[in-house]
């Protein structure tokens, strides 16, 4: 088992292995800057990966293959399964370090995906912005709201670019439901809901365990399972649906009441199995989002507005119009079919084209550090209010 002092400090790597990809590419050796711009010619974005678990591999490897104007050069995991699972998903040689410190020092990498656990973010992304590399740092932000508040604090400071992993706004299907809502379709939002069920987490056996020694005598387990290792079910699951709830309601809650708590899975985690949270916004908005472990996956959502509603239907939309307030005679019922999603994972692609349209014009990036902090930050608020059996305000989490 790996612990997390081994994962943050090991020194199993060789520089010869650091040097592999310099060597490959003999005679374009670019160099970064302070600011983790590219000084040579290349391509703009040099990549290294810290976690090659689901994410760091199946995901963000795949999608750098097509992402523009990108090349990875070198990956970081405490698993060698893992770092060779990594290089045949690539299908070309990378350079492998199992110190991320190792991968943050390779000068001819400019631009680091952070994918491990999230108990680790804080520690790496702060290291990551000293470095003065671009940072794609996955969500959630941090494990916990002082991981967020040191975070925020090095994002908002940071001369590069830096990004978060929440790309559920790029989905077309949530892009055509904005889009309504915006164009006064079903007029102003006044309720939603929103249902989300999925099976326990992943109990692959090669999952990171974690030794929680607050946990089944500090034995390790699955990290998923422990509180100290993910902030919360919420944080780790639900962050990118109240980044959604967030955007359709046009601004963050300002109070929130919840509950939340384990009813089946009583095998000594301390993470939710389940939860119900409901959201107040300023504008007169309000949100239910339930979250259960305990099913199958489904996706139920319902807005309901001044003039009519909008409900998701598998791969539609059904947009209800209703001009007697309060009657069923006259609703009229449309199906609206989003843009068919591409193939493959498009919305973290899009991330990847943001990115490079930051590093290249100095835009703000649209999965900034606010919307990350503000989903991160609704689901320790609704533990507080669930804790407390009481409604609790936005600022009662710093």
């Amino acid at each position: 088992m790996t612990t997390r002092r081994n994962f943050l400090t090991t020194t199993a790597t060789t520089a010869a292995a650091l040097a592999l990809a310099s060597r490959s590419r003999a005679g374009d050796t670019p160099q970064s800057n302070s600011t983790g711009a590219v000084t040579s010619s290349g391509p703009t974005l040099r990549w290294g990966i810290i976690g090659t678990g689901t994410r760091g591999n199946h995901t963000h490897i795949t999608v750098q293959k097509k992402a523009p104007d990108s090349q990875l050069l070198a990956i970081c995991d405490v698993s060698q399964s893992q770092l060779q699972d990594a290089i045949s998903n690539h299908g070309k040689p990378l350079a492998t370090c199992t110190d991320y410190q190792k991968l943050l020092s390779n000068p001819d990498i400019n631009a680091v995906v952070i994918a491990a656990p999230n108990l680790f973010h804080k520690e790496m992304f702060l290291a990551a912005v000293q470095s003065g590399k671009h940072v794609l740092c996955e969500k959630p932000f941090g494990a916990t709201p002082d991981d967020a508040r040191a975070m925020y604090k090095a994002a908002e400071s940071a001369k590069q670019v830096v990004m978060f992993g929440m790309q559920y706004r790029n989905h077309p299907k949530h892009q055509k439901i904005a889009d309504l809502i915006s164009s006064g379709r079903i007029g102003k939002p006044r309720f939603i809901i929103q249902n989300c069920s999925r099976g326990d987490w992943n109990l692959n056996p090669n999952v990171w365990k974690f030794a929680d020694p607050k946990l089944a005598n500090g034995e390790p387990r699955n990290w998923r399972f422990s509180h100290t290792a993910t902030g919360g079910t919420l944080n780790e699951f639900s962050c990118h649906y109240f980044d959604l709830l967030h955007w359709w309601a046009g601004a963050n809650p300002n109070r929130a009441t919840a509950d939340g708590g384990i009813s089946v899975y009583k095998d000594g985690r301390d993470t939710w199995d389940h939860a119900s949270v409901t959201l107040h916004y300023p504008n007169d908005v309000t949100a239910v989002h339930t979250l259960s472990l305990l099913g199958a996956g489904k996706n139920d959502l319902v807005i309901f507005g001044e003039e009519g509603s909008i409900q998701n239907d598998d791969k539609a939309l059904l947009v209800s119009n209703q001009p007697h307030k309060g009657r069923q005679v006259g609703v009229k019922t449309q199906e609206i079919k989003p843009d068919p999603e591409p193939k493959g994972d498009n919305a973290t692609l899009t991330l990847y084209k943001d990115f490079l349209e930051c590093v290249k014009t100095g835009k703000k990036p649209d999965a900034s550090r606010d919307r990350a902090a503000a989903a991160s930050r609704t689901c320790w608020l609704a533990e507080l209010a669930s804790d407390r059996k009481a409604e609790v305000s936005w600022d009662a989490v710093a």
